[in-house]
């Protein structure tokens, strides 16, 4: 039985690619702040990522054949009042020195493993060319940005230094109704459902006009898997190659609920704590390497986040589609 180790096994990303990988027949070790959870594998102490000593334990014991470094420290551009040195300190230490934790047990215990380290568009920043791909220089301009790059340096010195497969995935925007209500998808969505169910006379967005490459996310979880199966390992953008506005979304959104959104959709940009760069994502590399592509659209993705929604207001429970 293979054996896949997930840091960041609880987020949106985690939960999504735990399911995926339990339907191939994997035995799962998945590590979170909080708790080490276990699917056809035996049980673990918990495990602090920033702790060198407890991740080389788990590394030792597990041998794990392929290991997914998801874990991130978010921080929405809606987000008010958290102190910047503190998102220095925890993005550092979950992106950057967490990971370089697991490379180095990895190095030390299983060097055979293929490891995958989720990094972000943020990366690019202000980017110079449009659209951008794995030689696009990395401006980044947000804390999220630099402490991901770093992360993608660390990768790249393992992989040339040291030998190991280690492989990232520049992910662009890609959401399903596990996303967090910090998200301005999930923001959209929900706010819609409470006007159409007389919840909420209106609600406010930072801007309609910002433009976003997004996908649907068991699509990108499918991507890092097939990422660690290429035959050598190399940095992938991720994305879906289109972008779209948030008023596009909104007026998807409604569409899919029937109600009319205008004048109860307040842009406030006052609200916005950073400036969003407009990005793109070209996924050459990636479909040429493995095979990917898409298999939900913009219009699909926002149907599923409206279901999701719905379902979150009227206390069901909705299955995730992890295909």
């Amino acid at each position: 039985m293979p054996r896949a180790l997930i840091i960041g096994h609880r987020g949106q990303d985690g939960r999504i690619l735990w399911d995926q990988l339990t339907r191939r027949g994997f035995s799962l070790v998945g590590v979170s702040r909080h708790a080490v959870e276990v699917c056809n594998a035996d049980k673990y102490d918990p495990v602090d990522v920033a702790d060198l000593a407890s991740v080389r334990r788990l590394v030792e014991r597990f041998r794990p054949q392929q290991v997914y470094y998801l874990a991130a420290h978010h921080h929405s551009s809606q987000e008010p009042g958290t102190n910047e040195a503190d998102i220095w300190r925890d993005s550092w230490r979950v992106h950057v020195e967490g990971f370089g934790n697991v490379l180095e047990a990895v190095y030390g215990f299983c060097s055979e493993a293929r490891v995958f380290y989720a990094s972000s568009s943020r990366v690019f920043g202000e980017a110079a060319t449009r659209p951008q791909n794995e030689r696009t220089s990395m401006r980044p301009t947000c804390i999220y940005g630099v402490t991901k790059a770093s992360g993608m340096l660390l990768a790249d010195y393992y992989r040339r230094v040291r030998g190991l497969f280690v492989a990232c995935g520049i992910l662009f925007n890609h959401e399903s109704p596990l996303r967090g209500p910090q998200f301005v998808t999930q923001r959209v969505v929900d706010g819609l459902v409470a006007l159409k169910k007389g919840v909420l006379p209106s609600f406010e967005i930072g801007s309609l006009d910002a433009r976003v490459d997004w996908g649907y996310a068991p699509d990108y979880t499918r991507a890092m898997w097939m990422i660690l199966e290429a035959r050598k390992p190399q940095d992938f953008v991720v994305a879906s190659g289109r972008t779209y506005s948030v008023r596009d979304l909104v007026e998807t959104a409604a569409q899919c609920l029937g109600i009319d959104w205008q004048g109860h959709v307040v842009e406030t940009s006052s609200i916005l704590q950073r400036h969003a760069q407009e990005l793109c994502g070209d996924t050459t590399r990636l479909r040429e390497a493995t095979g990917w592509c898409p298999s939900v659209d913009f219009r699909g993705m926002v149907a599923i986040l409206v279901d999701g929604a719905l379902a979150r207001f009227e206390g069901r429970t909705r299955a995730t589609d992890s295909r």
